[in-house]
């Protein structure tokens, strides 16, 4: 880009009042200049501008000198006034030197609307027209980067999103598991109790203790009858002799 800015200096003359010190501020601004002390500078062509609003050059100088200081944001707000109230070719410095600011901040089609309106004011300004083609350019690669890096952003949300649904599948797995290991935790002392209530059960064709127990005692008072029967058929010994 041909970064160079427009800088217009010229001896203040005048009758007013002020004048005297409106032409001390202006001189003593250029001086820094070009001393390439640009921040006093720009301090210098301030109170210049302070003293006399109406004349544009002390805002002018004071966006180039604000410029060179890399204070970009305030250099390209004094262009823009500058070229608000100014005509011709003075007009066509400052839309040049607004183009030159904006595109520093990489605002390129900013910066190519600012040339354009410099070749508007002077069609003839080569540079104006140079600066506005490598606008272009710059703007179609940032167009392509950005382009890259939403690519980029999305392809990484898409993982994220992967990664986090994976999450959550295992995370909803592993809260199953759980509560099926809980669940089995629950009914394993049940099923150890069923378990035991069975085999204490008899097979089928068999008798249970009690039903073995109740024969059993059956047994005893059917032999007490028996006895008792038995009784009445025994035979005692007789104390009488037959022979």
């Amino acid at each position: 880009m041909r970064n160079y800015l427009v800088t217009i200096f010229i001896i203040i003359m005048g009758s007013w009042v002020s004048a005297d010190e409106y032409r001390d501020y202006m001189n003593q601004g250029e001086k820094q200049y070009k001393s390439k002390d640009y921040t006093n500078s720009a301090e210098q062509y301030h109170q210049a501008e302070v003293l006399n609003p109406e004349d544009p050059l002390a805002g002018f100088n004071s966006g180039a000198a604000l410029y060179r200081a890399e204070d970009i944001d305030k250099a390209a707000e004094k262009f823009l006034q500058t070229a608000g109230v100014t005509e011709g070719e003075f007009k066509s410095d400052a839309y040049y030197n607004l183009g030159n600011s904006l595109y520093q901040k990489q605002d390129y089609q900013g910066a190519q609307e600012a040339y354009r309106n410099s070749l508007i004011n002077n069609p003839t300004r080569q540079d104006a027209k140079f600066n506005y083609e490598l606008a272009e350019i710059k703007k179609q690669e940032q167009q392509q980067l950005q382009q890259k890096q939403q690519q980029q952003d999305q392809n990484q949300d898409d993982k994220q999103d992967k990664q986090d649904q994976k999450q959550d599948q295992q995370q909803n797995q592993d809260k199953q598991d759980q509560q099926q290991q809980q669940q089995k935790e629950k009914k394993q002392p049940q099923q150890e109790e069923q378990e035991q209530q069975q085999k204490q059960q008899p097979k089928k064709g068999e008798m249970t203790q009690q039903e073995a127990k109740d024969l059993l005692e059956a047994f005893k008072e059917d032999e007490k009858q028996i006895q008792k029967e038995l009784k009445k058929f025994q035979v005692r010994p007789s104390s009488r002799r037959d022979w």
